[in-house]
């Protein structure tokens, strides 16, 4: 009990515990700056992410390797020689290692995003995201994987055991596992992105996340739809944000007194305004008296706007409405309604 006793026998690790905890706590304001100022060099902002990742991790590692060199210089120091303390810290160090990595490898760490693209890799938010679990997945692994080599385990066996686990997790899960293929395919041939407006097996919507298993499609009614992404690979896709012009067909039915002249004078009129409407594109538009309909003399009326967006083409179709309701004031007749003409013969009635 001498050692406990002696009080001048712990001055020396109590200076390295305190100054190990001292460094700790100066580790946001000296290597994390140091961190900051090499990394701004660079041509991208990563600086803040790089710093965060590194940040708990490394205070970690600081104040167990405190702990074990004051330990050693202690006058319990064939504690530090000790098996199960000498794996306690290379465990954690391993560990905080890891950990470091699998935060850099985060799909919101613009290091990790700037890594994809200069793989070669469209970025992406789902691409990102799906190869962000992927890289976690393999670290956490390899971590365990480590870890156990360390306490002496074999790992032959962690290794087959994964391999059956793995044969038998993907006959167990094949849809998932199809569903998973499928969605790297997504990714790959990109028929649709996050934020695009698409119309796939009669559920129509902007497509809000794609996923390991499904993507989900936020439709009109602003319900969440999840799709299987085998599904999708299997089905014809209507992308309706990828277009470049949107088509407008109106049928403009006038009415059975109108004249030769004046239907001449209307489709002339229209096609007139049309070609001088900014909203519109000059080529392909068709205005033409198409057909003596029942209650109608139809005008068919084929054009394509510029704008996709669904609210841009709803008012540049609403202004070409009213353009049309004032060529027919101006010409001086107006829109047919369906309308049945009902004739009644009168018969002479003979008294035999």
């Amino acid at each position: 009990m001498y050692i406990f006793q002696n009080l001048e026998l712990w001055i020396l690790p109590l200076v390295v515990l305190i100054g190990f905890l001292l460094l700790c706590g100066l580790f946001h304001w000296l290597f994390l700056y140091l961190l900051r100022l090499t990394i701004r060099r660079l041509p991208i902002n990563t600086d803040n992410d790089i710093a965060s990742a590194f940040d708990k991790p490394a205070r970690i590692i600081i104040v167990v390797l405190g702990l074990y060199i004051a330990l050693k210089v202690s006058p319990l120091a064939y504690g530090a020689e000790h098996i199960l303390v000498v794996k306690s810290v290379h465990t954690c160090i391993i560990f905080c290692f890891f950990w470091i990595a699998y935060n850099l490898s985060t799909s919101t760490n613009s290091l990790f995003i700037h890594i994809l693209s200069r793989l070669g890799f469209n970025v992406d938010i789902s691409l990102s995201n799906i190869l962000s679990a992927f890289f976690h997945t393999v670290l956490i692994v390899l971590g365990v994987a480590m870890i156990i080599s360390e306490w002496g385990y074999d790992i032959n066996g962690f290794i087959a055991g994964l391999s059956l686990g793995g044969l038998a997790i993907s006959l167990a899960a094949k849809d998932t596992l199809s569903n998973i293929i499928a969605g790297m395919i997504i990714l790959a041939d990109k028929p649709f992105s996050v934020g695009d407006w698409v119309l796939c097996n009669n559920i129509e919507g902007t497509v809000e996340q794609i996923s390991f298993r499904s993507t989900s499609v936020r439709t009109i009614p602003q319900a969440l739809v999840y799709i299987p992404n085998s599904l999708l690979t299997n089905t014809p896709i209507i992308n309706y944000t990828k277009r470049n012009k949107r088509r407008i067909d109106i049928t403009l039915g006038v009415m059975y007194s109108t004249t030769r002249k004046q239907l001449q004078e209307i489709v002339e009129k229209i096609r007139e305004m049309l070609v001088n409407n900014e909203d519109i594109y000059k080529e392909d538009i068709i205005v033409a008296f198409s057909e003596m309909n029942s209650s109608s003399l139809d005008i068919r009326i084929i054009c394509y706007s510029h704008f996709t967006d669904f609210t841009a083409y709803t008012y540049a179709r609403e202004k070409i409405n009213f353009a049309i309701m004032g060529i027919l004031e101006e010409v001086g007749t107006s829109a047919a309604f369906p309308s049945t003409s009902v004739y009644i013969e009168k018969q002479d009635n003979k008294t035999h």
